[in-house]
């Protein structure tokens, strides 16, 4: 592009030049011979009337100062008397134009009438032309040089923003929006080039904020992925865990209505059967439980509670297993602290954590309640510990420890499903973690 403005300009202005140097060959020289007859018959018909009633002698001085200032010939002729101011130069015929004017004198000294004749003999058209014929290289030389610097510095100014804007319009294609224009003037390139700049902002913040959208979409949808996962296998659990106590119990009682064998003696059976139904109860109202507070607004159920009451009375009700089996608890808890919690969640969320250290225990194990850093309350059994494949597992619903899953060595496995459930909504977390005298629970208590 810079090529072709640089070549059309070029041309422009030689044209141009060269035009205008022809025109001014054609009309100066007749300009100025026009221009210098007018003047020449001016000043002659001055010199007439001025000469009208003067001496003849002071006459002829004029007349004489009059041709040497206006190069011309005069002749004065009166009577017998003939006299002759200058003289045509040899080769005259060849002059560019000869202008002759008249008028009729007459002196103060003389009667008769005189007639003078002044001619004008001019090479100055001639001249003019010459001198353009003569200027003409050096003329041409100039224009080219000029044309040519003239269409460099216009390429220059024209298409250098051009350039500019048209380099950023290729990055912009490939979405590359972190350049900015510096073309500034107050033209319309100048105009377009703060436009693209403005668009091109605008543009880099909507790109940053659908990246940004993009992000939060990805992990959404790893979030949702994560959540199918454990829904499926939260499913296939609760489908395992109601299976085998169904059909213990079914077996007992087709057995029982078919009189096999020992199963004859209902009273021995039954009360099995309504053990199975009991276990088989409480896992569904487990299940019911987490699939309400899964879907429960929960801030509409807080209320502020004493964290050292809620402990002392999670200990009151395992008091007399952890006496049982010889146990030792000790709460150490900020009696000036208050939590804003939903009261009946966080009261079984705090059961089963302690409820878990004394079930889990052995007997004359020491058991620790206690706040570090006001944030988190720690609960520490000792004499077990869990084996450290295992801690990353422990929230997994219907996960036991004991892969036997009898329920004399376990419960249904949910019980730290739920506490994690519970303490999701409440915006705390929780781990689990071996310590050098057994294990300890922490939870990070929530800022409200």
């Amino acid at each position: 592009m810079s090529a072709k403005v640089f070549l059309l300009v070029f041309s422009a202005l030689t044209a141009c030049s060269a035009v205008t140097y022809a025109a001014l060959m054609l009309v100066l020289p007749e300009r100025y011979q026009f221009a210098y007859d007018s003047r020449l018959q001016a000043n002659a018909q001055a010199l007439t009337a001025d000469l009208e009633g003067q001496p003849y002698d002071e006459a002829v001085k004029q007349i004489y100062n009059f041709c040497i200032q206006n190069n011309s010939v005069g002749v004065l002729s009166g009577g017998e008397r003939t006299l002759s101011f200058g003289e045509m130069k040899s080769g005259a015929a060849d002059y560019t134009s000869t202008t002759s004017i008249f008028g009729f004198i007459r002196f103060a000294d003389h009667t008769e009438e005189y007639i003078l004749s002044i001619t004008s003999i001019s090479q100055t058209t001639q001249e003019i032309a010459g001198l353009f014929w003569k200027l003409l290289p050096a003329v041409v030389c100039a224009v080219l040089l000029l044309s040519a610097l003239s269409a460099f510095l216009c390429s220059r100014i024209i298409v250098s923003p051009i350039a500019e804007i048209s380099r950023i319009a290729r990055r912009m294609t490939a979405l590359d929006m972190t350049w900015r224009c510096a073309v500034k003037s107050s033209d319309e390139i100048g105009i377009l080039a703060q436009s693209l700049n403005t668009m091109a902002q605008r543009l880099h913040a909507a790109m940053r904020e659908l990246e940004s959208a993009n992000r939060r979409l990805e992990t959404d949808v790893e979030h949702f992925r994560h959540l199918e996962a454990e829904r499926r296998h939260f499913f296939a659990a609760v489908s395992h865990e109601l299976k085998t106590p169904l059909t213990i119990l079914k077996g007992q009682i087709e057995n029982m209505m078919l009189g096999y064998g020992d199963y004859q003696d209902h009273e021995k059976y039954l009360p099995e059967a309504m053990e199975t139904v009991t276990q088989i109860e409480t896992l569904v109202r487990e299940i019911l439980s987490i699939t309400k507070m899964e879907s429960m607004e929960i801030k509409e159920t807080l209320q502020e509670v004493s964290l050292c009451d809620t402990v002392a009375h999670a200990v009151r009700t395992l008091l007399p297993l952890a006496r049982e089996k010889g146990m030792q608890i000790d709460q150490q808890v900020d009696a000036g602290r208050v939590l804003r919690v939903n009261p009946a969640l966080w009261q079984k969320a705090l059961s089963n954590i302690i409820g878990n250290a004394v079930r889990y225990s052995p007997a004359g194990a020491r058991i620790a309640i206690f706040l570090r850093d006001e944030t988190i309350l720690v609960v520490e059994n000792t004499g077990v510990n869990i084996p450290e494949e295992e801690l990353p597992h422990l929230f997994t619903p219907f996960y036991r420890v004991d892969k036997s899953r009898n329920r004399t060595t376990g419960g249904s496995g949910l019980g730290l499903y739920l506490v994690k459930t519970i303490l999701d909504l409440h915006g705390m977390a929780c781990e689990i973690g071996n310590t050098q005298s057994g294990v300890a629970v922490e939870i990070r208590l929530s800022a409200e």
